[in-house]
């Protein structure tokens, strides 16, 4: 699936999911400007995206998108064609309606979390609609339709679920949609989050991947083809 010429949006995902802009319409200055986010602008993501090049980003836990930001502000810096998909359902994590203060972020209104409301409005603010697509979805969901429609992208980005089996099934679901050649990121790679830990150690001893970690990112790369 191809792109955009290099410094324009890529259009790889968003026809599949959107007949138009999910952001046409949608009342940004109402809201206000909220990127709060951890650990988001790690050089990690800077390097692999210089190196890689992508056209394609697939983030997989999105909260209100601070990462997926400060990404697409490096494809602009590059130049680069690039489509970042935030999969995320916006409804919060168990550590979110568990710890008093997170649970306070989530702004809930009506009994349901303000998140989506809130992503949408940081990334109208920050000028990146033509570059960050919304999937408002599980991500088993999401990886189901991405590989219906034979999705591949270049890097993918892990930070939902911190249990062992959340950890170890998003793994498990975006590798193979992974491009040869192509880099998996992940977050929490600390002792807080034992089930992390576990499932990204145990995922890379079964494929006999070298495991890189740097500080609380974790780095995943698939071989190249042939």
């Amino acid at each position: 699936m191809t792109g955009a010429p290099a410094g324009g949006p890529a259009r790889t995902v968003r026809p599949l999911l959107f007949d138009g802009s999910p952001y046409e319409g949608f009342p940004a200055g109402e809201i206000g400007y909220d990127p709060s986010g951890w650990d988001s602008d790690h050089p990690v993501f800077r390097e692999e995206i210089t190196r890689l090049r992508p056209s394609l980003v697939v983030e997989v836990g999105t909260w209100k998108g601070a990462s997926a930001l400060h990404m697409a502000g490096v494809v602009r810096e590059l130049g680069l064609a690039c489509e970042i998909v935030c999969v995320d359902t916006f409804l919060g994590s168990r550590e979110h309606w568990l710890t008093p203060e997170w649970k306070a972020d989530m702004r809930l209104a009506f009994g349901r979390p303000g998140l989506y409301p809130q992503f949408l409005a940081n990334v109208v603010h920050d000028g990146f609609t033509e570059v960050i697509t919304p999937f408002p979805a599980t991500s088993a969901t999401a990886a189901a339709v991405l590989e219906h429609h034979g999705v591949r992208c270049d890097l993918v980005y892990i930070d939902a679920g911190h249990d062992l089996p959340d950890v170890a099934r998003d793994l498990e679901l975006y590798w193979p949609l992974l491009r040869p050649g192509g880099t998996m990121i992940g977050d929490d790679f600390i002792a807080r989050f034992p089930g992390v830990v576990q499932a990204v150690r145990a995922f890379a001893a079964s494929r006999s991947l070298p495991l890189g970690v740097r500080e609380e990112k974790w780095v995943l790369r698939r071989p190249p083809a042939g």
